[in-house]
């Protein structure tokens, strides 16, 4: 009896231990204008899959996800991601003219919640967004920053069909506007400059071709026992 009421309890406390919670994972790229973060992304995401693994990448997700937390139009919120910040006299015509008026702090804080869910949920790849200012404290991240010399970086948007009309006086104010966007909103998630950011991997995209960066993202992520 003794022996049967122990095989008893050993059986019931091993039914309710809780499973161990898998480790989550997921990467975060930053990049200057020019490097298509969101072209290796996809191919990264295929590559993982032959692995045999199934990740996800978002990118504009996260600027819809926010809106729809805060019941606004995205159009409404997108100034963060233009590296913009509401003036006291944009609060106060805001708060008049919306009932669902939402001040600056809280636009913000959405967002960075947004990113850190997908993060804790891991096997995501986020592009861009200030991934890295939001979510360098959870750990299981690779943090990846894209550069290139500007000469590339000007030859590989000209070769974009989006670009194809753009003359290059325009493509250069585009290349410098959008580098300054990129460089605000991250420190302005962050709280620093951006030399002060610490990347675990800087690609020099006009060094390797695509397939190797994507090798080596892969080869890190197996290093850091995340794949």
């Amino acid at each position: 009896m003794p022996n049967d009421l122990l095989t008893y309890f050993e059986k019931r406390f091993a039914e309710k231990k809780p499973a161990p919670k898998k480790k989550s994972v997921f990467v975060t790229i930053s990049r200057q204008t020019g490097c298509n973060a969101t072209g290796i992304a996809i191919d990264l995401v295929k590559a993982l899959k032959a692995e045999g693994v199934k990740w996800n990448y978002i990118n504009k997700e996260i600027l819809e996800n926010a809106a729809n937390k805060l019941r606004l139009n995205p159009s409404k919120i997108n100034y963060v991601f233009e590296a913009d910040r509401k003036t006291h006299v944009d609060e106060v015509l805001a708060a008049f003219s919306s009932r669902y008026y939402k001040n600056d702090k809280i636009v913000r804080k959405t967002i960075a919640g947004v990113i850190r869910h997908y993060a804790e949920e891991g096997n995501i790849i986020i592009v861009g967004r200030a991934g890295v200012a939001t979510t360098r404290d959870i750990s299981g991240g690779l943090h990846l920053r894209f550069t290139a010399p500007y000469e590339w970086r000007f030859n590989s948007l000209k070769k974009r069909k989006e670009f194809e009309k753009f003359s290059d006086k325009e493509l250069e104010k585009f290349i410098k506007e959008h580098d300054t966007k990129k460089r605000k909103l991250i420190e302005s998630f962050c709280g620093k400059d951006l030399s002060e950011i610490q990347f675990d991997l800087t690609i020099n995209c006009a060094a390797f071709t695509r397939q190797e960066i994507i090798s080596l993202i892969i080869k890190a992520m197996k290093i850091k026992k995340m794949i």
